[in-house]
């Protein structure tokens, strides 16, 4: 395998010696050429050094680690996010399938990180998706869904329910709008999470409350624009304690 060159992006001294030490000790197939702290000493050092791979912390003193990509389109690297919290960009980065690494850093999460970085490519869609992580990130109440004909922009107020539809979901969207998209029920949920009118009621579906009409003792829930949902006994506490906070 030919070397990978890799620069480390981390304004902590201490967490770039320790993430250079794992992967020099643990993935040989990395050739790190720098390191830099801040977004403009990452450009410079990506201009310079043209590397496969960057390890990217999102928050940096004089920006983001998003801003970045700004001097780079379309991206021409590989892209490892590192990130110390669970915040709403590390959801993000999870639904667009973008490797990310949480610290402290498992060396065994580092290696596999490492492993998937260097087989994927860097195509269009690559780029589709680091923008999408970028817009949310600038804007968590819109949702960036990244398809094969590029991404769609919707806000979180316009969805009506999600509906599990085996390995897909559906949406349904206000002014009887329906999209499709195959990601299973279960990432949505984790993207949608803090999003407090957005509420998991049924293995089946995910609904925003303030599109609910009633819901019988069944737990049969009508939605505005004819749209209907279920709520299971397992979301049934959550449901109903939501409407006694409000």
């Amino acid at each position: 395998m030919n070397p990978v060159t890799a620069i480390i992006v981390d304004d902590i001294p201490a967490n770039h010696r320790y993430l250079a030490q794992l992967v020099q000790n643990h993935c040989r197939e990395i050739v790190l050429s720098g390191v830099a702290e801040t977004v403009n000493e990452a450009v410079a050092l990506i201009k310079k050094t043209k590397p496969d791979l960057v390890f990217l912390d999102i928050e940096l003193p004089d920006g983001s680690g998003f801003d970045i990509f700004e001097h780079f389109k379309p991206v021409s690297f590989k892209v490892i996010f590192v990130t110390g919290h669970q915040e709403y960009a590390y959801q993000a980065i999870k639904f667009h399938t973008i490797d990310f690494l949480l610290k402290p850093i498992n060396i065994h999460e580092l290696i596999d990180a490492v492993q998937l970085a260097v087989k994927s490519p860097v195509d269009e869609e690559y780029g589709q998706r680091i923008e999408g992580i970028h817009r949310q990130y600038l804007d968590p109440d819109k949702i960036v869904l990244v398809d094969s004909n590029g991404f769609q922009v919707i806000n979180a107020s316009e969805i009506i329910c999600l509906e599990a539809n085996g390995n897909y979901t559906d949406l349904y969207l206000t002014g009887n709008r329906k999209l499709t998209f195959c990601r299973i029920l279960k990432e949505f949920a984790s993207l949608l999470k803090d999003h407090q009118f957005i509420l998991r009621t049924h293995r089946s579906y995910i609904v925003n409350i303030n599109h609910i009409i009633s819901c019988t003792s069944e737990g049969d829930i009508k939605l505005q624009e004819r749209h209907r949902a279920s709520l299971g006994d397992s979301y049934r506490e959550e449901f109903l304690a939501f409407f006694r906070r409000n």
